[in-house]
């Protein structure tokens, strides 16, 4: 029996699969795989093989098993995890970052001249890195004298030693401009490496949010002015996550931020904290009483911020790619543009380039799915979501077999509420993606592959939760 599926089902239906299922989302906190057997049972599954084992009992018993069980529990969490992330990922929440909640810091803490960092769920350290990034070359003039530390964790070895090595694929940089890149990092086959300049105030270490009790008088994990736990949270139990947001809280200083994925705002679940909307983006803010039990959130901005205007008037970011203006697409007709340039545009962010090349390129080849394709990411990446959908329909339309513009129109249906048509696109994906080699590269997605790929779409397609 060697067909993953049939394997699965066997797992299954193995007497031992629920107690080590309840075993794997205890000890992790990921209570995704709850009512998601098949895509447990997989990566079982692939453990099993790897192992040479036959059946629940024996890995739980290598579970189980002192050293060896530590090293096995390492290697299941490497598969239980999706590590979906890049540099300056959503944008506004670094642009709030940078415009309000720094300067607040660093007003309030003049005296001290301190400043503590904790990128809780750090993944491949993208994050913990644009930090880095951000904190030199925009507000490093407002830094000097001052002793600052980024404290970096993941449950994730494999992604924490990926992050210590600080090599990146060109992937991970596709929201980072073309200046920052070529100033930060520096070109190493396919990929980049960051300068060690931006590793001197970040710490990585293991971290298992759901296991760890922090904050400790021992324990590092306390007294920061800003924590980000983002896109974490959303695959854990709601009395694990209202537990994980009452420690983040004790974790901060008075009047520290917290910042939260996209995805996870819930005003109930971020009642203890004053909610602070600036260009954008949703920040949390500790104030200076009591974690109260119960209570709802407050909407006022804390005295002393900018306000949303305010902020709205500041000079437009230059590490993260910006929203381009309608007027002025044109550029002077000098030669007709090429798909090629139309991708180096975009791959570094080059966004003031890449729109007016992309809507001369529609005009010229409006039958060519890829421009469609791209058309809809820089749609997506300026912020301009009216068109997404429509230009993903139209490439998947010229071109059926079209990987990545399934892929992300399923995303876009998705976010816009639509879980049917969206649970169709990424089905699409696996059924094209069936015929085609794990190890292959996936046209267009610059290094993804399409194990890669196919893992993401059933990760969306689950969260979806439609029958």
């Amino acid at each position: 029996m060697s067909d993953p599926q049939e394997i699965a089902a066997g797992i299954i239906g193995d007497p031992h699969f629920s107690r080590l299922k309840d075993h794997l989302i205890e000890s992790t906190g990921l209570a995704y795989y709850r009512d998601r057997d098949q895509y447990l049972a997989e990566r079982i599954g692939r453990r099993l093989s790897k192992l040479d084992l036959n059946d629940c009992a024996s890995y739980s018993q290598r579970l189980s098993d002192g050293q060896e069980g530590r090293v096995e529990m390492d290697a299941i969490i490497a598969d239980l995890t999706i590590g979906e992330t890049y540099f300056f990922r959503d944008r506004e929440q670094f642009d709030a970052i940078r415009d309000v909640v720094i300067p607040e810091i660093l007003e309030r803490k003049q005296s001290s001249k301190r400043l503590r960092i904790w990128s809780a769920g750090c993944a491949n350290g993208s994050e913990p890195y644009s930090l880095a990034i951000l904190l030199a070359r925009e507000l490093g003039h407002r830094l000097d004298g001052w002793h600052v530390s980024i404290f970096a964790t993941d449950i994730n070895r494999q992604s924490l030693a990926e992050a210590q090595a600080g090599r990146f694929q060109e992937w991970a940089l596709r929201s980072t401009l073309d200046t920052v890149r070529q100033e930060c990092f520096a070109a190493e086959g396919r990929g980049w490496v960051i300068h060690p300049e931006y590793k001197e105030w970040i710490t990585f270490e293991h971290m298992n949010l759901v296991e760890h009790q922090f904050p400790t008088p021992r324990q590092p994990v306390s007294h920061f002015d800003l924590i980000l736990c983002r896109n974490v949270m959303i695959y854990f139990a709601p009395d694990v996550i209202h537990r994980l947001i009452r420690q983040f809280h004790e974790s901060l200083t008075d009047g520290g931020w917290f910042v939260a994925g996209v995805a996870e705002h819930n005003m109930q679940t971020f009642s203890c904290f004053d909610t602070v909307g600036v260009t954008g983006a949703t920040v949390y803010r500790k104030s200076k009483e009591a974690f109260p039990k119960t209570g709802t959130s407050k909407a006022a901005e804390p005295p002393g911020l900018l306000t949303k205007a305010a902020a709205a008037s500041l000079p437009q970011p230059i590490l993260c790619a910006r929203a381009a203006r309608n007027e002025g697409f044109a550029p002077p007709e000098i030669r007709p543009p090429t798909i090629d340039e139309l991708r180096r545009f975009a791959d570094r962010g080059d966004w003031d380039s890449a729109i007016p090349c992309c809507n001369r390129l529609l005009a010229q080849d409006g039958l060519n799915p890829v421009v469609h394709f791209y058309h809809a990411m820089l749609l997506e990446q300026t912020g301009q979501g009216v068109g997404v959908k429509r230009s993903l329909r139209r490439a998947v339309y010229l071109d059926r077999n079209f990987l990545l513009a399934h892929y992300y129109l399923g995303l876009a249906l998705a976010k816009g509420s639509q879980p049917r048509p969206a649970a169709h696109s990424l089905e699409n994906v696996l059924k094209l993606a069936a015929g085609l080699r794990d190890e292959q590269a996936v046209e267009y997605g610059d290094g993804l592959t399409v194990a890669g790929l196919k893992q993401l779409a059933k990760m969306h397609l689950q969260n979806l939760g439609v029958s």
